[in-house]
C-alpha cells in the first residue's frame, strides 16, 4: 500500500491498536494526526513514531463525547494540512462487566457514549467536512468480533459494536455517491496494553484465546493497522461497506 500524499486522522491514538494503526500508515508513507483524550499519551506515541520516521505524525487532544471537541479536531487537521483523505474511527471505551441482570443503567449508558454515540457523533462530523472538502476519501471504523458472536459479561459493549457495523454500511450507503468509502475492521484478541494486564491477573486466559484462533496466538495492533491501510488506500477503491474480521480465525472457529 502506498499512502504518500495522504493524510490521515486516528481516533484513540495514544495506545494499543489505535497507536498500531498510526505507526502502520505512517509507515506506508501517510501524514498522520493522532487523536486521544489523553493528550501525552497521543503526544508521546507520535514522538515515537516521528523519531523513525522524522515529521509525520501531530497529536491532538480531544474527548470525542464532545461535538465542539469533534470540530476542533477537524480543523485543527485542515489549518495543519489543508486537507484529510482517511479517517480511522477507533477510539472507544465500555463500562461494567458482568451478568447482563447486574448491569447499572449509569454503566449501560456510558458504554453506549464512548463507543457508538462518540463515533456517531464522529461520522456526523466527519461526512459533513469531507462532503465540503468534495475529493474521493475513505473512513474505517474499529469494531470488534464481540459483535459477530456476542461476548458474555460483557454484553452491553458487544451490543454497541453490532450497532457501529450497521452504521457502517448505513452510512456507506449514503456517501458512495461522493466518492467516500466506510468500511469497519473487526479485530479478535489483539496484544493491547490491557489485554497484556488481563493475562497478567488471569494467565490461563491467555493460552484459551490462543486456541480459539485458528492460528494460535494472539494479534498484534500492528496487524489491525495493515488492514486498515488498505482499507484507507486506494488499492481497496472498490471496497466499502464491508466489516472486515482481522482475528487469527477465531471468528469462524
Amino acid at each position: 500500500m502506498d499512502l504518500t500524499g495522504k493524510v490521515s486522522l486516528v481516533t484513540g491514538a495514544g495506545q494499543g491498536i489505535g497507536k498500531g494503526i498510526a505507526k502502520v500508515l505512517a509507515q506506508h508513507g501517510s501524514q498522520v494526526m493522532l487523536v486521544d483524550i489523553n493528550g501525552e499519551a497521543a503526544q508521546k506515541a507520535s514522538d515515537e513514531i516521528n523519531h523513525l520516521l522524522p515529521d509525520r505524525a501531530y497529536s491532538f487532544t480531544a474527548d470525542l463525547t464532545d461535538a465542539e471537541a469533534i470540530q476542533s479536531m477537524l480543523e485543527y487537521t485542515q489549518d495543519k494540512f489543508e486537507r484529510l483523505d482517511c479517517i480511522c474511527n477507533n477510539a472507544a471505551a465500555s463500562k461494567g462487566l458482568g451478568p447482563v441482570e447486574n448491569y447499572s443503567l449509569e454503566d449501560v449508558q456510558a458504554t453506549l457514549d464512548l463507543t457508538f454515540t462518540s463515533l456517531w457523533k464522529c461520522l456526523q462530523a466527519e461526512i459533513i467536512f469531507l462532503k465540503k472538502q468534495s475529493k474521493p476519501a475513505s473512513i474505517v471504523n474499529i469494531s470488534s468480533n464481540s459483535a459477530l458472536k456476542g461476548y458474555a459479561f460483557n454484553s452491553i459493549y458487544a451490543a454497541t459494536k453490532a450497532a457501529v457495523n450497521n452504521l457502517t454500511q448505513s452510512v456507506a450507503k449514503e456517501v458512495a455517491r461522493q466518492q467516500i468509502r466506510v468500511n469497519a475492521v473487526s479485530p479478535g484478541t489483539i496484544n493491547t496494553p490491557g489485554v497484556i494486564n488481563y493475562f497478567k491477573q488471569e494467565p490461563s486466559a491467555k493460552e484459551m484465546l490462543e486456541r480459539s484462533s485458528l492460528l494460535r496466538r494472539i494479534g498484534e495492533p500492528e496487524e489491525i493497522g495493515e488492514m486498515v491501510a488498505f482499507l484507507l488506500s486506494d488499492r481497496a477503491s472498490y471496497v466499502t461497506g464491508q466489516i472486515i474480521s482481522v482475528d487469527g480465525g477465531s471468528s469462524i472457529n
